[in-house]
C-alpha cells in the first residue's frame, strides 16, 4: 500500500532539498535525479531552468510524499517504484527522488521543479493530477504484488493528524473507510444495500440520519460523519449517486413525487436502546423500498415515453421519404 500526499510548498527550494537529502534520513544509494543531479547541485539546475524561461516568481517546486506500509517494501524496491513514478508522471520536469528510512514506514520524497526544462510550462497541480499520480502509484504497487488503496478518491479531505499518522506508520483509518464506502457504493443499488454491504464485508456500521451519514470503523468507538471524509461521502452526494440515471432527470422525479426529496429518507433521530434503533431502521428500510419502487416506476415511464417518441419519429421519417418518392 502506498499513500500519496502533496505537501504545501511554501519554503525555498534549497530548504526542501536540504531536508530530503538529510543523511540521517537517507543515503546516497537511494537518492536519484530525473533529468537533474542526485545531490545538492539539483538546486542550481532547477533554479537555472526557471531563470531561462523567466519564470522565477510564484511557486518554485512541488513536494510529494509516497508512503509505504511498514514492513512491505525494502528501501531499494521503494526507491525503484519512486523513480518509475517520477518518470511516468513528470515528463519534461526535473525531479529529485529521495527514499527516507528513518521511520517505521519507508517513504519517498519527490521535489519536482515547477517549470518544464523542455518548453517552460508550469506544472499544473490540482485534484485531478493528484488522482492521476495515485492511479499510477497503485498500478506500479499492484504489479509488484503490494497492497493498494482502492479508488476513487474524489474530493477526499486529509487532515494534518492523518498525515502525521502516516509519517509514524500508523493506520489511516479514514482512508480505509473511504475505500470501503467506495466499494460498497459500486456493489449496491441503494443506500440500504450499501449499509448491509459495509457491515457484511467490512464490519463497518452505518447510521442513516436526517441530514447525515455516519460510519463506525471496527477499530473505533465513535462514529465518523461522512462530512469528515470529504464531499463524496456526505448523505446528499451518496443519495445523488444512487438516484442518478441516464433516462430519468431529477426534475421529472421531483414533479412526479410531490413532497419527496433526497434528504427525506433516513432516521429522524438516533435514540438510545436497541429496540428504538431497530424500529427506526425498519421504518427507514420501508421508506427506502418505497422510494426504490417509485423510482423504478418513473424510469419505466421514461423509457416508454422514449419508445413512443422514437416510433413517432420513425413514422414521420417514413412519411417524408414517401413524399420525396412521389
Amino acid at each position: 500500500m502506498a499513500v500519496i500526499k502533496i505537501i504545501p510548498s511554501r519554503g525555498s527550494i534549497k530548504k526542501i532539498i536540504d531536508y530530503v537529502l538529510n543523511k540521517e534520513k537517507t543515503d546516497e544509494k537511494i537518492i536519484s535525479g530525473k533529468d537533474c543531479s542526485p545531490n545538492i547541485v539539483a538546486i542550481d539546475e532547477m533554479n537555472t531552468t526557471r531563470e531561462l524561461f523567466n519564470k522565477t516568481e510564484g511557486l518554485s517546486y512541488h513536494h510529494i510524499i509516497q508512503s509505504f506500509k511498514p514492513g512491505e517494501v525494502s528501501p531499494e524496491l521503494a526507491h525503484e517504484i519512486g523513480k518509475e513514478l517520477a518518470e511516468n508522471q513528470f515528463k519534461g520536469y526535473e525531479v529529485l527522488v529521495a527514499t527516507h528510512i528513518d521511520k517505521k514506514h519507508i517513504h519517498n520524497h519527490f521535489v519536482v521543479n515547477s517549470v518544464s526544462f523542455l518548453d517552460g510550462r508550469k506544472l499544473i497541480s490540482n485534484k485531478e493530477t493528484l488522482r492521476e499520480i495515485k492511479r499510477e502509484s497503485n498500478r506500479i504497487c499492484q504489479r509488484e504484488n503490494l497492497s493498494i488503496i482502492k479508488e476513487p478518491y474524489a474530493h477526499n479531505r486529509y487532515s494534518m493528524a492523518e498525515y502525521k499518522m502516516a509519517e509514524k506508520g500508523m493506520s489511516l483509518w479514514k482512508e480505509q473507510l473511504r475505500s470501503a464506502i467506495d466499494e460498497a457504493k459500486e456493489n449496491s443499488r441503494n443506500i440500504v444495500e450499501m449499509k448491509d454491504y459495509l457491515e457484511e464485508n467490512f464490519n463497518i456500521k452505518m447510521k442513516i440520519q436526517n441530514k447525515n451519514l455516519s460510519f463506525l470503523h471496527p477499530d473505533k468507538q465513535k462514529y465518523c460523519r461522512g462530512t469528515k471524509l470529504g464531499n463524496d461521502y456526505t448523505k446528499e452526494e451518496i443519495m445523488r449517486y444512487f438516484e442518478r440515471g441516464p433516462e430519468l432527470e431529477k426534475e421529472e422525479i421531483d414533479k412526479s413525487i410531490p413532497g419527496e426529496s433526497n434528504s427525506s429518507f433516513g432516521l429522524s433521530k438516533v435514540s438510545f436502546g436497541i429496540e428504538g434503533i431497530a424500529k427506526k431502521i425498519a421504518r427507514d428500510i420501508e421508506k427506502e423500498k418505497i422510494r426504490v419502487d417509485k423510482s423504478k416506476i418513473l424510469k419505466d415511464r421514461a423509457k416508454e415515453k422514449y419508445k413512443v417518441r422514437k416510433r413517432e419519429k420513425d413514422r414521420s421519417t417514413d412519411r417524408d421519404k414517401g413524399f420525396k418518392g412521389i
